[in-house]
Formats: C-alpha cells, structure tokens, sequence
C-alpha cells in the first residue's frame, strides 16, 4: 500500500512525502522535496548582468554632475575671492589674479581664465571661465562634446 500526500501549506510548498507500508512490516516515511522556483535557477544573475552596465553608466554620470557642480562652485568663488581682493586694491591687476587663481581649490589652475574689468570708476568685475572635462562619454554625447565651459562673473564696490 503506497500513499503519497502534498501538504498545500505555504510554508511547505512542493514538498511531498512518500509513505509505504506493507502488511507485516514497519512504515517508512521517506521526505522529497522539489525546487518550487522551478527551472527559474540562475535567472537573477543573468538580470543582474543585463542591467550592471546601465547602472554603472548611470552612477559615472552622477559623479560626472557631481564634479561639474563642484568645479562650478570653486569657479564662482574665484571670481568672488579675485572682486574681493579688487575692492581693496582696484588697481592691482596682478594681485587681483593671484587672490583669483589661488581660491582654484581642487582645479587645474592652468586651464582657468580670468577677466579683470572696471565697468565704472567704483566697481570691479572678474570674470573667470574654467575648461570642465567630462569624463562619461554618454554626458559628452549629451552635452555635444567632452568639454564644459564653465564660467562665473562677480562685481563688487570699491568704495572710492
């Protein structure tokens, strides 16, 4: 005499359990237990493969953004720190480009460009343009090409 019986418990699914027992012997009780997933083995990985390089472009591109926002607030604080130093000495060009340049934390110096103007007699203007380079290529398409020009302009009083 053979029995088998599925329990239909959600906590016991797929498993089945085999009794036999003959007339003059013991019962045995033997546990199979199948995959309820099936044939689905292996599935995750695969998806987690096919969506990996989406994901990574897409974290390169915040960093990327991240970058570009950084480098535009360190160019906005040259410009800032350049007028500051021109309402002191409105006719010290030079220094003028100096407080300008050495505010550049994080940038590469040599690629700022800065303007030193005085749009009336008691102001002074600084302009300073930065070359960002963009390093996902997904961004350079976007933007259309691997460069940023990233620029900023502050204006102060000189007080004569």
């Amino acid at each position: 005499m053979k029995k088998e019986a599925v329990l239909s418990d959600s906590d016991y699914s797929g498993l089945v359990i085999a009794t036999s027992a003959a007339p003059s012997a013991s019962i045995t009780t033997k546990v199979i237990t199948t995959n309820p997933r099936g044939r689905e083995r292996g599935d995750g990985l695969v998806e987690f493969a096919l969506i990996l390089p989406v994901l990574m472009l897409i974290l390169i591109a915040i960093l990327d953004f991240g970058r570009a926002v950084y480098a535009y607030s360190v160019v906005a604080n040259c410009a800032r720190e350049g007028a500051r130093f021109g309402t002191i000495s409105p006719t010290d060009e030079a220094g003028i480009v100096a407080a300008a340049t050495n505010a550049a934390v994080g940038l590469d110096a040599a690629q700022l460009t800065i303007n030193v103007a005085h749009p009336t007699s008691n102001t002074v203007q600084v302009v300073v343009s930065y070359g960002f380079e963009l390093i996902t290529p997904l961004m350079a398409q976007v933007l259309g090409g691997n460069s940023l020009m990233l620029s900023s302009t502050a204006t102060m009083y000189t007080g004569y």
